[in-house]
């Protein structure tokens, strides 16, 4: 496919860039066409100072990849649907100059200020680059490594008063691997220091350029000729404190590096402010010198503190550090921090890291997290909602897993606002890096061992991606790679002397499952497993004490199987006892639900697949959870699921899928995740009580009930209990109803005075696995009224259910585009899937964001008997 056969494109007109002040940014993200090197004619230096034909030249998304923009100007199908990725050439079989491409863009810019410098950011490209500015190559050393941001100096390149153009030449990984069907395909991806699931893993299919491209945000900057640099901030949060009340003082400590760009001694003033306190201290620099300023301690009185999901606010502090000299300021910095202290230990009962949130210890549960998206189109919006999604799980801890990327600072912000703490992996993976014997890999373990290549290139990349995050409150500990340590020297530098001298605050752990980390009491590398469970599995199995990774299924909700599939592709679904299936489930990593999605009842179309992998997905996770929370403290310190999310349209592990739709799987984590949670042992029969709070409860009042498929009580039993903070108590056992054959439901309520929680409902059955009953439930005629209020394009309503005199089962909400019957995504349910008793009444909160008018909203609530029941919505 030429690309010079499309329509000639007008030369973009320059944009008008402005020459920002100190410590603001002004992006360079519109007006980029790019084109395939080998087509482009003259060379970098011709190309920013000739004039040119831009025919043949294409509008180029920045930040974005080589891929991207061939998507965007149709030049392939969409890769997420059906098998189309198959239409796009892989870069190792075409070779590498056919993603090699020249992106290019032009600016006006105003006069740069008397004493100013001028700087071109690059916040990642991937993999090697070379940069063009009217007419000369700006840099010494072709830019190399996905993670490792650049700033030069542009004030000598740049035309103040005209127009200026920007080429810049990428070149992908230098080794792309082939995409073979092995973990990162065969191995050899890893020998670059670029993410290594591009070549495919067994949840995603191969990135056909391997990401190529300019892949994170492009700017311009401007300082004096002192600059302030990687800001460092340490909050002390001494001794034992409680969410709410009074708290005693709390202690800020910050460094920063300053910088002289001339040949000339500086003096001048650091200035840092924050909460109402103003530092000043006078500095002098020597021609070119750079150095590491401690300032002066701040005590905070009455501090408040950054707490984790769940557990208590997420409070945050502004800070700004400027440099002035003669009373201007030559630059500064603004950043956000919370108060807080994390330390850890190893827990000498379980043998699992035990992690402290100042001073109180906290049971983690939590998920890992692959990559936003899979072609890295990435943005705050798109984070917002998966880092909400998380927060709305009850889950406490994210891990960005190590065979994708350190995410962008974006993405940390949403976690301190969420108060999710973050497991960061540096970017290697066992399955890449040797932990094995793989036919499928090109080398021997011992030479992947040493991967990659340029370890000097990896420790400066790790240097300045430590430096771009650490100032995160979320950020919780950091870690060499996933499952395996990298190279001997890399890992002995991280450990030894790199984050002792960057961040000696936060533990470094070589690796997942490091005994650091985690004590391996199952064997192998001592996590997993990834494959669905019987619920009574989690109760009874005895995992490591702080499993770092366990997954298991995932399907999407039937709106986003049709976005994924054809109808004669979604036909072939998996069939119990047979090996019909179509190519295109496997494709996108079908994971299996062995027989569990049956014991529902017959399968028949794909709509009967969906509504019952939703039921099988509930119980999945919240049975996950459950049993992990029952033996908190006395088995686990922490449990991660194998993922949360994806980052493509696969069909495994996730609480949401790629189109940012729930599914079951979420509600099922969310109810098992409650901080303070009734819940039923099944394998005990026992109701416990867990509490993974900070507060004792005393007098509060539990309610166990048992209802048959007619909604009448069969047994019912309360009692009044107190729980101290992070612990379990193990209550009364539940009889099996006597009368009853198949299907009957358990209702716990926790009341605390008169504020009861949501009920945790179960579906339980007394014949072995059968489900098929609750196809016989009546229909329920149910109430269902919406009030919507609406706020330009932000909508929240509040959605009323109530149940009359039948049981209403596994009400499934939904928001659609009336005119077009096309879902409005994302939605964030305050909780779906619900089930009432008769009776009951349940008030649920809807916020989404949708341009269409707003007399084309339609809620919607499907549930397992009844028709799809609209609500009578009235806007406010």
């Amino acid at each position: 496919m030429l690309l010079c056969s499309l329509m000639a494109l007008d030369h973009p007109v320059g944009a008008q860039i402005p020459i920002p002040a100190p410590g603001e940014k002004v992006l360079i993200n519109k007006g980029w066409i790019a084109r395939r090197a080998n087509e482009v004619r003259i060379d970098g230096n011709r190309l920013t100072s000739t004039p040119w034909s831009s025919e043949g030249w294409m509008p180029a998304r920045v930040p974005g990849t080589v891929l991207t923009t061939l998507l965007d100007n149709r030049l392939f199908p969409s890769p997420e649907y059906s098998m189309n990725n198959e239409l796009i050439p892989d870069i190792y079989h075409i070779g590498k100059d056919y993603y090699t491409f020249w992106f290019v863009t032009r600016f006006q810019s105003s006069a740069t200020p008397q004493g100013r410098h001028v700087w071109l950011n690059f916040r990642g490209i991937n993999y090697k680059a070379d940069i063009f500015l009217n007419g000369k190559r700006i840099h010494t050393d072709t830019h190399e490594g996905m993670f490792l941001r650049k700033q030069f100096d542009i004030t000598d390149y740049l035309h103040g008063q005209g127009e200026n153009v920007l080429a810049v030449l990428v070149y992908p990984p230098d080794y792309p691997g082939n995409p073979n069907g092995g973990q990162g395909g065969d191995g050899m991806i890893a020998r670059n220091n670029t993410m290594q699931f591009t070549p495919g893993w067994d949840w995603i299919q191969p990135v056909r350029d391997r990401n190529t491209g300019i892949w994170d945000e492009v700017s311009i900057t401007a300082t004096g000729d002192v600059r302030v640099l990687h800001p460092y901030i340490v909050t002390k949060v001494p001794g034992v404190r409680q969410p709410d009340g009074t708290q005693k003082d709390a202690i800020v400590k910050t460094t920063v590096e300053v910088e002289n760009l001339s040949d000339a001694v500086q003096n001048g003033t650091l200035v840092c402010e924050t909460n109402g306190t103003k530092l000043t201290q006078s500095v002098s620099l020597l021609p070119r010198e750079k150095k590491i300023v401690t300032l002066k301690d701040i005590t905070v009185k009455q501090p408040r503190l950054w707490w984790p999901n769940g557990i208590g606010r997420q409070e945050l502090y502004d800070m700004q550090i400027s440099f002035t000299q003669a009373g201007k300021t030559s630059d500064q910095s603004r950043l956000r921090y919370g108060i807080r202290e994390i330390t850890s230990d190893k827990c000498p009962d379980t043998g699992g890291r035990r992690f402290f949130v100042n001073g109180q210890k906290i049971f983690i549960t939590g998920g890992n997290y692959i990559a936003s998206d899979w072609l890295l189109r990435l943005s705050p919006e798109r984070y917002r909602a998966e880092i909400r999604y998380h927060a709305e799980m009850n889950v406490r801890m994210i891990r960005v897993w190590g065979g994708a990327l350190l995410e962008r600072p974006e993405f940390y912000d949403l976690c301190d606002e969420y108060g999710i703490l973050v497991f960061q992996d540096l970017w290697g993976s066992g399955d890449c890096n040797g932990a094995w014997t793989d036919p499928l890999k090109l080398e021997s373990r011992e030479r992947r061992w040493e991967y990659p290549d340029n370890h000097r290139l990896f420790l400066a990349s790790a240097e300045d991606q430590v430096k771009m995050i650490r100032n995160h409150p979320s950020l919780c500990l950091w870690c060499g790679a996933n499952e395996w340590p990298l190279a001997g020297d890399i890992d002995k530098t991280l450990k030894n002397e790199l984050f002792p001298r960057l961040d000696p605050e936060r533990l470094f752990a070589s690796y997942s499952t490091d005994t650091l980390f985690t004590r391996n009491t199952i064997g192998d590398v001592g996590d997993g497993p990834y494959g669905i469970q019987e619920p009574e599995w989690f109760f009874t199995f005895r995992s490591t004490p702080f499993n770092p990774e366990a997954g298991s299924v995932g399907t999407s909700e039937i709106e986003s199987m049709r976005e994924m599939m054809t109808e004669e592709e979604l036909a072939g679904f998996p069939r119990q006892g047979t090996r019909r299936i179509h190519p295109a489930w496997m494709y996108h990593k079908e994971l299996g639900y062995n027989g569990h999605i049956e014991r529902y009842g017959t399968v028949t179309d794909i709509e009967t697949y969906c509504k019952y992998a939703q039921a099988v997905n509930y119980t999945q996770y919240r049975s996950f959870m459950e049993g992990w929370a029952s033996h908190s403290w006395e088995w686990y310190t922490g449990i991660l699921i194998w993922k949360t999310q994806n980052p493509w349209t696969s069909l495994r592990g996730q609480m949401y899928d790629w189109y940012l739709d729930v599914n079951a799987s979420l509600y099922g984590t969310r109810k098992g995740c409650e901080p303070l949670h009734p819940q039923y042992n099944i394998v005990s029969r026992q109701i416990e009580l867990v509490n993974i709070t900070l507060n004792r409860y005393d007098r509060l009042k539990l309610t166990a009930q048992v209802y048959k498929t007619d909604g009448t009580i069969a047994w019912e039993q309360t009692e009044s209990v107190s729980i101290d903070a992070n612990t379990v108590k193990r209550l009364f056992t539940v009889p099996e109803p006597p009368d009853v054959q198949g299907v009957y439901f358990l209702k716990l309520t926790l009341s605390n005075g008169d504020k009861p929680t949501s009920p945790n409902i179960y579906w339980l059955t007394t014949k072995e696995k059968d489900f098929s009953g609750l196809a016989t439930l009546p229909p329920s005629p149910q109430i269902v009224k919406a009030n919507i209020k609406q706020t330009g394009s932000e909508y929240t309503a509040t959605l009323h259910l109530e149940a009359k005199k039948q049981i209403s089962f596994f009400n499934r909400i939904k928001v659609f585009d009336r005119e077009t019957g096309k879902r409005i995504l994302p939605v964030h349910y305050s909780d779906n899937y619900i089930t009432l008793m008769p009776g009951d009444q349940q008030d649920i909160r809807l916020d989404f964001s949708t341009s269409i008018p707003a007399e084309r909203i339609q809620i919607v609530v499907d549930s397992w008997t009844n028709s799809r029941v609209e609500c009578h919505s009235v806007f406010r």
